[in-house]
């Protein structure tokens, strides 16, 4: 299973942008052994340890995701850009809209 990529994007790559995709990278490369490791107390903090013991694979990638794309959307860069960037998640998928737009929607498969 996979972090797969639902892009609307079409404007330049920017900082905000790049840095979501390279997290979905990271995720799909280093998610089943953060997972692994959570769950049996080797990495992570009690917060995500938690996580992993309560939920699944699914669930804890598009958390941990939800809370890289918040740090993107959230940067000083994006402050300043003049832009408006948004994430969230619903049960299945996490999105990323721009300008009141969807850009990115990310769901496991």
């Amino acid at each position: 299973m996979e972090i797969n990529v639902e892009n609307k994007f079409n404007g330049t790559e920017n900082y905000v942008t790049k840095n979501i995709l390279e997290c979905v990278k990271f995720w799909n490369r280093e998610g089943l052994t953060a997972f692994e490791n959570n769950k049996n107390g080797e990495w992570g903090d009690k917060s995500t340890q938690e996580l992993a013991l309560s939920t699944t694979y699914d669930d804890f990638v598009l958390h941990m995701l939800l809370c890289d794309c918040n740090v993107f959307c959230n940067s000083k860069f994006s402050k300043e850009s003049g832009d408006k960037y948004e994430c969230g998640r619903t049960r299945s998928h996490v999105w990323v809209h721009l300008n009141d737009e969807r850009i990115f929607m990310f769901f496991v498969k």
